[in-house]
């Protein structure tokens, strides 16, 4: 990268950070040689502790053609993060009566009540909304062949609603629901099919009413919303050349208004809305003073004991305590994404950017354990002396 480039780089960090606390400053440092030795294009990041704010930046560019500048307002595709903010809308909705997550889906989509593995032989039951956050449906995993319906033709320009039918028709299980831990992009289309027809509305609708408008975030919404066809301004994505340069990925059109998109992969929002939502989680279900979930809902979504690796409502558990409780959960995204709550440290981390993930994993491993060290420095200090400065 020329000389140009690495000093914006070094202006987009600063000019863009509202909050630059000094413990954090092995932080800024990375992200800056991270932009100028070109490993990312640009992102965001924001740390909360104690419920506190106490770093956030934009860093690197949205667009390296025009350097513009990645804000932290500036919006992304979260990616897989989009699984547990799914979750979140269906237990919200579940706290309403109008779903249950531990009975078969058929008993919501009627589709799925005569199912079969690949062998031909019958499947006893559907799988439950349990099942398909945690992976354990029995369905296609991720990698197999048709395993991202997202990418193939018949998807264009159709509801989710006939895409899931398709699913129920002719897409016969791997396995019997319950029975095995596998990654399944399409369980989470599935589970968003169910929390349509639980909540009487389309899944764009869903989740403003169920998430967003109660927390206040109003910046997310699925990539076919109307808001992203009446001109947000999104980032360029870039993705690793074999010669190790960055380099721009064709763009993919945002699809029709209600009209088919990877459910677990294709919410847009900001690291600021994310916060919100986290930190809700974090105070066990209160925001703003007033009851979202119930603290009792809020352990069941983060409860791991399923036989697999995610929480019940699609958080991934990254540590788990004596007694079994998750003490560390979050997500990572395809988009170069990366969020987790470390109940521990009483700290969250969100890290946001438009460079491939698998091309940009070792960037994401050394950021994230650079923040946890920089958590931990400050919460080593006087609680006054570790307060970030006044806005």
């Amino acid at each position: 990268m020329n000389h140009f480039v690495w000093i914006s780089a070094l202006l987009a960090i600063t000019a863009h950070g509202a909050v630059a606390n000094r413990f954090f400053a092995p932080v800024r440092t990375y992200l800056q040689e991270s932009v100028a030795d070109g490993t990312v294009a640009g992102g965001a990041v924001l740390v909360l502790q104690g419920g506190e704010l106490v770093f956030e930046t934009g860093f690197g560019f949205a667009d390296i053609k025009t350097k513009k500048p990645f804000r932290v307002d500036t919006p992304g595709v979260i990616a897989s993060i989009s699984k547990p903010l799914l979750g979140t809308a269906v237990f919200h909705l579940v706290e309403a009566g109008k779903l249950d997550v531990a009975v078969p889906i058929s008993t919501y989509l009627p589709e799925f009540k005569d199912l079969k593995l690949e062998s031909g032989a019958p499947v006893a039951r559907a799988p439950t909304l349990l099942e398909l956050f945690t992976h354990r449906s029995g369905m296609r995993n991720s990698e197999a062949p048709g395993g991202r319906p997202w990418f193939a033709s018949w998807t264009e320009g159709q509801p989710l609603s006939f895409v899931v039918a398709r699913y129920a028709r002719t897409f016969p299980f791997k396995a019997a629901p319950g029975t095995r831990y596998a990654y399944s992009g399409i369980g989470t289309d599935v589970a968003a099919r169910v929390a349509e027809v639980g909540a009487g509305k389309p899944r764009n609708e869903l989740i403003v009413a169920e998430v967003c408008r109660p927390l206040g975030m109003t910046h997310t919404y699925y990539g076919d919303a109307v808001r992203v066809k009446q001109g947000v301004p999104m980032p360029t994505r870039y993705y690793r050349g074999k010669g190790g340069e960055l380099l721009a990925s064709a763009k993919r059109p945002f699809p029709p208004p209600n009209t088919y998109s990877s459910s677990g992969g294709s919410i847009i929002s900001t690291v600021g809305d994310l916060s919100t939502w986290l930190l809700m989680i974090r105070n066990r279900g209160v925001h703003g003073g007033k009851l979202y979930l119930p603290p009792e809902t809020i352990g069941e979504m983060l409860n791991g004991d399923h036989g697999g690796k995610h929480a019940a409502g699609g958080f991934f558990i990254r540590k788990k305590g004596e007694d079994g409780r998750p003490l560390i959960v979050g997500h990572t995204g395809s988009s170069g994404t990366n969020c987790w709550i470390d109940f521990e440290s009483d700290s969250i981390g969100i890290m946001l950017t438009q460079t491939r993930g698998k091309d940009i994993r070792p960037f994401r491993i050394e950021l994230e354990k650079r923040i946890i060290g920089c958590v931990a420095e400050r919460s080593r200090v006087p609680v006054e002396a570790a307060r970030p400065p006044a806005r």
